[in-house]
Order: C-alpha cells, then structure tokens, then sequence
C-alpha cells in the first residue's frame, strides 16, 4: 500500500509514458529500457523521511512502497526481479521465466547457483528449498503478510487463513538445489506470468538459521536477516542488527554486502557505496533540505508540500521526477456503518464531493488526474472501465461536486429531505498538510447533505495501523486513503480493496467492507484467467460494475513527485510507482 495504503502505503507502486501528456512537466522517468541504468560509482547519499519509513525489517513484511523503496530492492534478491524501467519482471534469482505444464498449474522454475548469504552465513549459498520457505513463512501469522493468501493461496496444501506454525506446502517442491516446482489447483494468471513471483516473499530464507527466529508471537528474523542484495543493514553482519543503524522511525543504515556479486546481478548496478535514511522531518523541512542541500534524495512522501512545489516548478525543475504513480487515491467509506451500507447515501457522497477542489489543495494537476473509476491509468483494463472519461455515472461526472443530484440520491436512500438526519460519522484522517487539508475539505463538503464528521486527526501510520485497516475500530469514513499496483496485473488494484474473501482483523486492506458474494465470485474467477488481453477484460468490467457499488469514492489518479538535491542522478523505479530505484541512482 504507496503507495501504496501502499502505502494501503501501508505500503505507498509504468507501463510506457502514455500519462507524459498530463503534464509538460515530466522531466524524468519514462522509457522502455530493461538495461541497467549508467551512473557513477561512490559516495553516500542520504534519504529524508517523513511517514515513519518502513513498516518492518522482515522480508515476509514488505508490501508498502517504502518497504520496496529502502530495503527489498537494495538488500535482497528475489526469485523474479524488476529493472528501473522494466514493465514486466525479469529473471532475478531465477535463470528464465517459469516453464509452464499441465495447462499452466504446474511451474518449473531454476534458480542460479553460487549466490552467497551475507555474514554470519557468508559461506552458504542459495537453494531452491530456502525459496520454498521463504513462501511457506510468509502464511505465519507472526509474519504478517499482506498478499501472500491472494496470490499464492491457490497453491496446492497453501492455508486459507494465517496459522501459528509453519506448514509445509506440499505444492512447493525443491527436488535438488536449483530446482523449484510450484503447483496450484486452478491456472492462476499472476504466477503463470511471474508477477507474484516478483515480490519480496520470494526472496530466500534459510530455514535451518531463521525458523528459531519465526517461533513466538511475532518473529524476529528481521532483526537478525541474512541479506543477498547489494547492501545490507549496516553491523549486521554479526547477526543482529545494531541501534547504531536501525531506528524505528528515525534511522536507517546500508552498507555494502560484500558477499554481493555486480556481474551476477541482472537488476541491480548499485552506485552507492552507502545509503542513510533519516526521519522524522516535517514535509517542509525535508523538501527544502533536498532541494537547497547536496547528496540528498526525498523519501517515504509522494510530492513537497503545494507552495514548495510550486517553486520549484520554476527554479529547479531539473531536480524533480514526475512519474504515472498508478495508484488511485480515495475516499472509504464503511459499508457495515449505517447509513453507509445505502448504496445511494454512497452515491449521494461521491455526487456532491468537489474533486477539482481537493486537487487543488494538495497543489494542483502535477500531482495527477481527476479519477472517474478505480483502475488506474497504464494498467490493464483502464480503457474497458471507460478510460479517462469513465464508465459515465452520473455522481462521478461532475469534478467539482453536484450538490442537486446528491440530493436526489439522498431522497432515493429515503431521506425525503435529500439530507441525512442521524448523528454524526466517525472519520479519521492524517494530521498533515495537505492530508488534512483534504479531510477537513471533504467534512464541509459532505455538511451539504447533513453528513456530519466527527473528524479525528492522527499521525499518517496510526491512521492506517489503528484506524482505517483495523475493522473492529469502525471508522465509517477514511477520506485519506491511496491504493497502488502490485505489478502491472489490475488483479492487483482490484482484490485487494474489493474482495470480501480478504478482509481480515488487522492490516485489512478491503477498507470499506465490501463483500458481496457475487462481486466476490467475479474476482476468483478473473484471477484464473490467462492471457494479457483476456485479464484487462476482465478487470476492466470488474472495475466498471464496482464503481457503481461506491464502495470507495475515487478522486485521483496520482502521479509520484520525486526529487533530489542537484548533484544527485536519481532513477525513478517504475514497479513502486516511480519512486526511487536506489540501486540504479547515483551521484553526478
């Protein structure tokens, strides 16, 4: 969740640059090469973080665009892999794609050999078998997973739910060292094509030195990981990761994995000799650092604050990133909260919100395109939903509100006043700028039709950990939520925010509670589609039929604004929704 929630960041993640002619901004980004990317060697650079930096120190974790950002793509390897650029996963761990058998629900992966672990277990190398728990582990509870039961949970023998004890998968197989054989019931579109298999659950886990750490509660193995990526936590090679390097929040050290090989790496050159992360700034302040100082780069945040923005749209351009982000963001609304549960007191919402408005608050069209559907644009089945245009619902047809017709919805839900006439709604937001700009924007908005907002303002992580994905809270409205690809696949736009078979009691990423049985059996039946054509159709009616539910208001498509102070060469990682790609950034 970038973003995200992903972030869902929490968290906080481009097929061509159809979206370059949003903006004549785009100055950085775009382009189709799956080469590595040139830069020069040496130096630190340093990353200035506002939202709290990453969610957790497990691989078994990441899921949000921070995870991605700061440590999977440069600590760790992973069995499929995503250049700088790169539209579709390529060969990582893995020698070649996965050969495919038994009409696709059988896949045949090798993977290289003579890849070492980091210190304390440098003289180990990779095998198949710590891929095939690094999977299996990401089903324990004490890990805590984001999306392991929607893709892999059709894996033969995988658990439906998480479980306290580690399970062995009987249909992942590791007949020797660099063979690894996955088979699942039905043909399941997003392993058949590597995309779920280009995530962090794939990055290997030796079981004989990290089960120790999985028992328990929680695990630890993130505080004790061996690495495979180009750097690693800095002092972690006694097998513990030091204070000195790692402060929830506030500090985060890399240094060099010298058990990492360049010339075995197909994805990741890796410039920097050092990387810091540092958090704990205001949005401000970090922008102004990297955009005045020297070997700086921006963090866990989408864009500087609208006036800094704006200054710097004229004096340095050169140092800003603007890349297609595709990730919606949206507002939640609780479907289980009456009057909520109504579908035209949802409607009547999404009518009478001005979108052009909160636009603006955030610091204009820079940041993105008014949203007319979920789906976002560049990703498979945008164009069924209806493009850019929409699917042509009248209450999403109006960016700047339409309080007339919000009326008429209220009086459809049985409020002959075309106001609703019950107590206030819970509603938590994030307490920054423009975050709570938006918030407040939305709960004047919503008054018009009665809807009051009794509006708690909160830090962005305790917004999402306490509040908004945490379905005993019942919060009825989530106005500051974003949801972005897990790879360019819309299963992985869609299931998470509308699959009612995914709701779960923390970490829940169907924030509104959408379960409608129906819905719910179009969603499996699309994820076993296969054939890129055929699974844009499918989503994309999926998409069409969902916005008509206004399970969620959809009111932006983003766009990520990265920057960098102007002695920086920064990549852009097309994956993570044009964050960085630290591994190809360099100093100029």
């Amino acid at each position: 969740m970038s973003a995200h929630v992903r972030v869902p960041a929490a968290a906080l993640l481009t097929r061509g640059c159809a979206l370059a002619l949003i903006s004549a901004l785009l100055v950085a980004g775009c382009g189709t090469s799956t080469g590595k990317i040139a830069g020069r060697s040496g130096g630190t650079v340093t990353v200035l973080e506002v939202n709290g930096g990453v969610d957790s120190l497990d691989p078994g974790f990441w899921y949000y665009q921070t995870d991605y950002t700061d440590l999977a793509q440069t600590t760790q390897r992973w069995l499929y892999g995503w250049r700088a650029r790169s539209l579709t996963p390529v060969p990582d761990l893995a020698t070649a794609m996965p050969a495919l058998s038994d009409g696709g629900r059988t896949l045949t992966i090798h993977i290289r050999s003579g890849i070492h672990y980091s210190p304390p277990l440098a003289a180990r190398t990779v095998s198949s078998a710590d891929i095939k728990y690094a999977i299996e582990r990401c089903f324990l509870a004490s890990v805590g997973n984001g999306y392991a039961f929607d893709y892999y949970g059709e894996i033969e023998g995988a658990p439906h739910e998480p479980v306290s004890h580690l399970v062995n998968i009987p249909g992942i197989r590791a007949p020797n060292a660099t063979t690894l054989v996955i088979h699942t019931s039905v043909p399941v579109g997003v392993l058949d094509d590597a995309d779920a298999l280009a995530l962090p659950c794939t990055a290997p886990v030796p079981q004989s030195y990290a089960e120790r750490f999985d028992r328990g509660a929680q695990s630890t193995y993130g505080e004790h990981q061996l690495f495979t990526g180009p750097y690693m936590i800095a002092g972690a090679g006694s097998g513990t990761v030091p204070h000195s390097s790692y402060a929830p929040g506030r500090l985060l050290a890399l240094e060099r994995n010298r058990s990492w090989r360049r010339e075995s790496d197909p994805i990741r050159s890796a410039y920097f000799n050092a990387i810091i992360f540092r958090g704990g700034y205001s949005k401000t302040v970090a922008s102004r650092e990297v955009l005045e100082g020297t070997s700086l780069m921006s963090g866990d945040f989408t864009a500087p604050p609208p006036a800094i923005l704006a200054e710097a749209l004229s004096s340095r351009r050169s140092q800003l990133y603007i890349t297609p982000a595709q990730a919606t963001r949206y507002i939640s609304l609780n479907t289980r909260v009456k009057p909520l549960d109504n579908v035209d007191v949802r409607r009547a919402i999404g009518a009478v919100i001005d979108r052009s408005a909160l636009l603006r608050l955030i610091g204009g069209p820079t940041l993105g395109a008014i949203a007319t559907h979920f789906l976002a644009p560049e990703m498979p089945g945008f164009n069924v939903a209806g493009g850019y245009r929409g699917p042509g619902y009248d209450f999403l047809s109006h960016p700047e509100g339409d309080l007339a017709l919000a009326q008429h919805y209220m009086r459809l839900a049985g409020y002959r006043r075309g106001r609703y006439e019950g107590p206030p709604l819970s509603a938590v937001a994030a307490d920054e700028a423009p975050q709570k700009n938006v918030a407040e924007a939305i709960q004047s908005q919503l008054a018009q039709i009665g809807i009051n907002l009794e509006l708690h303002e909160v830090p962005h992580t305790t917004m999402l950990t306490k509040y908004c994905t945490v379905p005993k809270a019942h919060i009825a409205i989530c106005p500051n939520l974003s949801w972005g690809k897990d790879f360019f696949d819309s299963q992985s736009m869609i299931a998470p925010i509308f699959d009612g078979n995914l709701i779960q009691e923390q970490a829940n990423t169907d924030t509104s509670l959408a379960d409608n049985p129906a819905y719910n059996a179009q969603i499996e039946a699309a994820k076993e589609v296969i054939g890129e054509r055929a699974r844009a159709q499918a989503w994309g009616r999926l998409d069409r039929e969902l916005t008509a539910e206004a399970y969620v208001i959809p009111w932006l498509w983003e766009n990520q604004v990265s920057f960098a102070s102007a002695n920086v060469k920064g990549v852009p990682w097309a994956f993570n929704g044009g964050a960085w790609d630290l591994t190809a950034s360099s100093l100029k």
